[in-house]
């Protein structure tokens, strides 16, 4: 994909809101290295920690290109690297010199893991009492299940996501997109930032705890507070709603699927029309959205019938000039050419050493008067480890001893 870029970071762009903080990013995989990408593109200098051995597991995933990651290269942009042995004082001690002034920490161990590197938050709030303290975990820091250790597709099943995810008669289904994961690095960036709003007043940091339980949770929104509210336990029901009817999707006769969103009971008034069923609409049955919910089964076969006899494109004119929002249920290729995708200028270009300028999926929140941008690529494994220990007074000859004794890499 070819989209235009945003304007570039610059000498002369305004200050980016996060400038000046500075973050120790411990994590691994999605949810903690996107949450530090997302303070990275607000301008906080982000370095990330790797241990010595095997770095970070996701420069592993495939699909890859010249030996670089996808999933990788997007979850860890604006970073620096380095590589440390965490199973060694000399390493505990270096993270400590880098932690007395730090701003902010994320890490996604198991819970206890890092009080047994000696770098927990206790120890840490009192060599720095203004640090900023994430801890992203599976079940949360609380619990019978708190040291548990836990995947993102694990918390769609254990939530409940994954039991109405799919066809009503078909087996559980993963979502496509790993959305536990990314919802809950971008509430732990949204929970680091309100806990140093609240140090700017108070002086003192604090420890964030983000759980990819809590935030599956919370992202069955109304289908866990229908099951609070009334006792009926929500079900699958592939494309459609629960609570909105026609609203799913339907397959043309030229064999594309279109989504339409009967979303209130004017729209589905449109959607009647536009397909020759407007009778329905006096019909007491269809009238309304509670009772067409309550009759979707017939309403869906003649709806489907009826589209059925159309091709996609025709279709879509047809919905547009009747003022009915319906959508080309698109592949991940369609989505990106897309001319509304392009004019958003979706990515971001980014330098690499390897691969030269490529194209990476930013942040996706722009703002009328800061120009977030990639300044960094994501780091190779160790990429800055000399010039961070440098920075701690540590000589060429005593950073080569270290690397020596693989305390460093």
């Amino acid at each position: 994909m070819t989209a235009p870029p945003p304007p570039m970071l610059t000498e002369a762009a305004p200050q980016l809101a996060l400038e000046g903080i500075r973050v120790l990013d411990f994590s691994r995989v999605l949810a903690g290295p996107f949450c530090g990408s997302l303070l990275g593109d607000m301008g906080a200098d982000v370095i990330k920690i790797e241990d010595t051995d095997r770095g970070d597991e996701s420069r592993t995933w495939l699909p890859q290109k010249e030996g670089q990651s996808a999933a990788y290269l997007v979850n860890n942009r604006n970073k620096r690297g380095i590589a440390v042995n965490l199973k060694t004082p000399e390493g505990v001690a270096i993270v400590k010199q880098l932690a007395a002034d730090a701003d902010v920490l994320i890490e996604n161990f198991r819970t206890g893991t890092m009080d047994e590197f000696g770098l927990g938050f206790d120890v840490l709030a009192a060599l720095n009492p203004r640090l900023v303290y994430c801890s992203i975990t599976a079940f949360g820091r609380t619990g019978p299940r708190a040291r548990d250790g836990g995947y993102e597709a694990l918390m769609q099943a254990f939530s409940g996501i994954m039991s109405i995810t799919g066809e009503a008669d078909g087996a559980p289904v993963r979502s496509g997109v790993s959305f536990i994961d990314l919802a809950t690095g971008s509430l732990c960036a949204f929970g680091i930032v309100n806990a140093l709003m609240s140090r700017a007043r108070s002086g003192r940091g604090q420890r964030v705890d983000g759980a990819l339980l809590d935030t599956a949770i919370g992202m069955l929104n109304y289908q866990a507070q229908s099951y609070l509210l009334t006792g009926e336990v929500p079900r699958p029901m592939g494309s459609a709603h629960p609570a909105i009817a026609p609203y799913r999707n339907y397959r043309c006769a030229d064999g594309h699927w279109v989504f339409v969103a009967g979303a209130n009971d004017g729209l589905t008034r449109k959607l009647l029309g536009a397909l020759g069923l407007a009778g329905l609409c006096d019909d007491p049955r269809y009238a309304t959205n509670a009772e067409r919910v309550r009759n979707r089964v017939e309403l869906d076969r003649m709806v489907s019938e009826a589209i059925a006899r159309h091709d996609r494109d025709a279709l879509l004119r047809m919905f547009e000039e009747a003022g009915f929002p319906a959508s080309p249920v698109n592949s991940v290729a369609e989505s990106l050419e897309d001319p509304q995708t392009r004019a958003r200028a979706v990515t971001w270009p980014m330098d690499h050493p390897v691969l030269g300028t490529v194209p990476v999926v930013r942040m996706p929140v722009t703002f009328s008067a800061m120009q977030p941008a990639i300044r960094r690529h994501a780091p190779r494994w160790g990429e800055h480890t000399d010039a961070t220990l440098a920075g701690l007074a540590h000589s060429p000859a005593a950073i080569a001893a270290l690397r020596e004794r693989k305390i460093v890499r």
